[in-house]
């Protein structure tokens, strides 16, 4: 039972980026999820939780616990992800156990099931939500995935059927959630956007450009990308490939530029110029770039099972294909840049209510909602 002479206390338990606040981890900033510091900020302001973040990492030396203002950092060293995937992680759940039994939460939070998160979220004894960031079962029916991933979905149904509470950030990731669980108690929680994109100013370039920003995962389908762009129809039109390294490609055309691996404020500025975003996903519960893209005012093409497909309109902000579908894939291209001011037009539309629903207020609002929800239930 909750006790009402205290503020609620929240335990999150993720991949929260523990070098934006604490110095000696600051190498661990370069690329992360941004949600979560996005949630951290919020809650900075609000204070109306006892908000307490868990952070397992092998990286990190000693067990300690410091305060940031409102909030409370719990680190612990964490075993090998290897070692943990075959040990259904016992190591790490152990030391979150008694981490847990410590903070004594009224509500304990995971996010993701990509890892022991959501399994850390099972054996709570109280309250428990978990929040979706990837589905590796619905991937692998869409694409091959590496060895761990494959080995990681183990998991995934059994966490999804056993967590009282999640949030998925897409309806398309309802609907894979309920596939494996269907008696699941879902909520939509849109992950807000890092506040960086919501300050670019457009400045098209001069001549026709896209980005595909994304892992190499073959999920991804970067390839498809890469087979359109080189086609003779599109060589007038630049390809920027944030994620891909030079490396990775023994020849390609001139007009596909690939730039490796990219922090968020360097995919913001690429942002600013190009004329349109291109993902051709196989499989995404809520690719965050294309609500970067949405919220600059770039115009994106997606597929259908692309988990943020929601705030793209098609034939208006963006065009919505079947996946693997390279004629429709190269047919959206030329609409978009079919002139500057085609793409500056749909690039706009829509982009208003894209704001307002990526906001990081919007997510810390919801979330701060599903937890009185939470509480009273």
């Amino acid at each position: 039972m909750m006790d009402k002479t205290r503020k609620p206390r929240i335990a999150i338990l993720g991949d929260f980026p523990i070098g934006k606040v604490y110095s000696r981890y600051a190498e661990r900033t370069k690329f992360y999820p941004s949600w979560l510091y996005n949630l951290y900020e919020a809650f900075l302001l609000k204070q109306e939780f006892d908000i307490h973040w868990i952070i397992v990492d092998k990286m990190i030396k000693e067990e300690e616990v410091f305060h940031v203002q409102n909030q409370t950092f719990h680190m612990i060293p964490g075993s090998r992800l290897t070692l943990g995937l075959y040990t259904a992680y016992i190591y790490n759940r152990h030391k979150v156990k008694k981490c847990v039994k410590k903070i004594r939460p009224d509500i304990f939070h995971g996010w993701g099931t990509e890892r022991f998160y959501g399994l850390a979220a099972c054996d709570f004894r109280g309250k428990s939500l978990l929040s979706v960031q990837g589905l590796l079962t619905a991937y692998s029916q869409r694409a091959r995935l590496s060895t761990f991933e494959s080995r990681q979905k183990w998991y995934e149904k059994g966490v999804l059927q056993r967590v009282k509470y999640i949030t998925v950030e897409s309806p398309w990731a309802w609907d894979r959630v309920l596939e494996l669980a269907p008696e699941a108690n879902l909520s939509l929680c849109e992950y807000a956007v890092n506040p960086d994109f919501f300050n670019v100013q457009r400045h098209l370039s001069d001549e026709p450009s896209c980005l595909i920003a994304c892992s190499r995962a073959l999920v991804k389908n970067i390839q498809l990308a890469v087979k359109a762009f080189s086609r003779p129809e599109l060589r007038h039109v630049k390809l920027y490939m944030a994620g891909p390294l030079p490396e990775d490609y023994s020849e390609l055309p001139e007009n596909i530029i690939p730039l490796g691996g990219m922090e968020h404020k360097k995919v913001a500025d690429l942002m600013a110029g190009v004329w349109c975003l291109v993902h051709p996903s196989l499989a995404d519960t809520g690719p965050t770039v294309v609500k970067e893209a949405r919220v600059v005012g770039v115009a994106a093409i997606v597929t259908t099972e692309c988990g943020s497909k929601q705030h793209v309109i098609h034939g208006k902000s963006g065009y919505i294909i079947p996946p693997n579908d390279e004629e429709r894939l190269v047919e959206a291209v030329l609409a978009v840049t079919k002139s500057r001011e085609t793409a500056r037009q749909m690039g706009e539309y829509g982009q208003d209510g894209c704001r307002r629903a990526l906001r990081v207020e919007t997510m810390s609002n919801t979330f701060s909602e599903l937890y009185m929800k939470i509480l009273t239930d």
